[in-house]
């Protein structure tokens, strides 16, 4: 249940990211932006550490 949901939740920011541009956006939406993919991120960390599963810091 736990890969499906981090599965999705993955495939369904990938959508988001190629739809929204983030980094060309400006002002409220960039910030608003910046905080969906932060969450996401977060989202998914907590979730493979749940699994056991380490992560990278950055890439």
């Amino acid at each position: 249940m736990m890969c499906s949901y981090l599965y999705e939740l993955a495939g369904a920011f990938s959508s988001f990211y190629e739809a929204c541009p983030i980094l060309n956006s400006e002002g409220e939406t960039k910030q608003s932006r910046l905080r969906l993919a932060a969450l996401t991120a977060r989202t998914i960390k907590q979730g493979l550490d749940l699994l056991g599963i380490n992560t990278l810091d950055r890439m």
